[in-house]
């Protein structure tokens, strides 16, 4: 079962000793844990960022993810999300599909949002996928906007999704 809750600062540092970064976050660049920089990172996130919701995904108690709820604009009712999942072994088994889901539901639950965006790369296949299952829609495509280790340049996707009666 995947849920989402806040993160102890113990199970942060957690998840980020075991998290590998995905090739296909642009820019890439190898991870390398850092005890300070973690702890600064979850101070920033969970005491002084606003407008912004900070979530572990768990899976059987274990963190496996982060997701975010990102500029929360509650006068606009719509906000954007971000999610990582920690190392390959997590990915491909539905858990960030499960977690976006439930972050949807929080946004329009607790949060009174009507429409969340989110975004990835050209050649993020896998997260193309999500957002095609989720119904979300493509609304923008910026060509160019990521350049590969190699110059290569690859477009972002900018996807949207408003919810329906059936969703509320």
């Amino acid at each position: 079962m995947v849920e989402l809750k806040p993160f102890t600062e113990p199970e942060y540092h957690e998840f980020f000793k075991g998290y590998i970064a995905d090739p296909m976050m642009i820019p890439y660049s190898p991870f390398t844990y850092n005890e300070e920089m973690i702890s600064r990172s979850y101070q920033y996130n969970y005491f002084y960022q606003t407008n912004y919701a900070h979530f572990g995904i768990f899976v059987n108690e274990k963190p496996v993810g982060c997701l975010q709820l990102k500029r929360i604009d509650t006068e606009k009712q719509m906000c954007e999300f971000g999610i990582i999942l920690q190392n390959d072994q997590i990915k491909n088994r539905g858990i960030g599909t499960a977690a976006i889901r439930e972050a949807m539901r929080i946004a329009r639950n607790e949060y009174q949002v009507q429409m969340i965006r989110g975004d990835t790369s050209s050649e993020n296949k896998r997260m193309i996928r999500v957002f095609d299952k989720l119904n979300f829609n493509l609304i923008e495509e910026i060509p160019g906007a990521f350049i590969l280790d190699n110059g290569r340049k690859i477009s972002r996707l900018v996807y949207e999704k408003e919810f329906g009666q059936e969703e509320r």
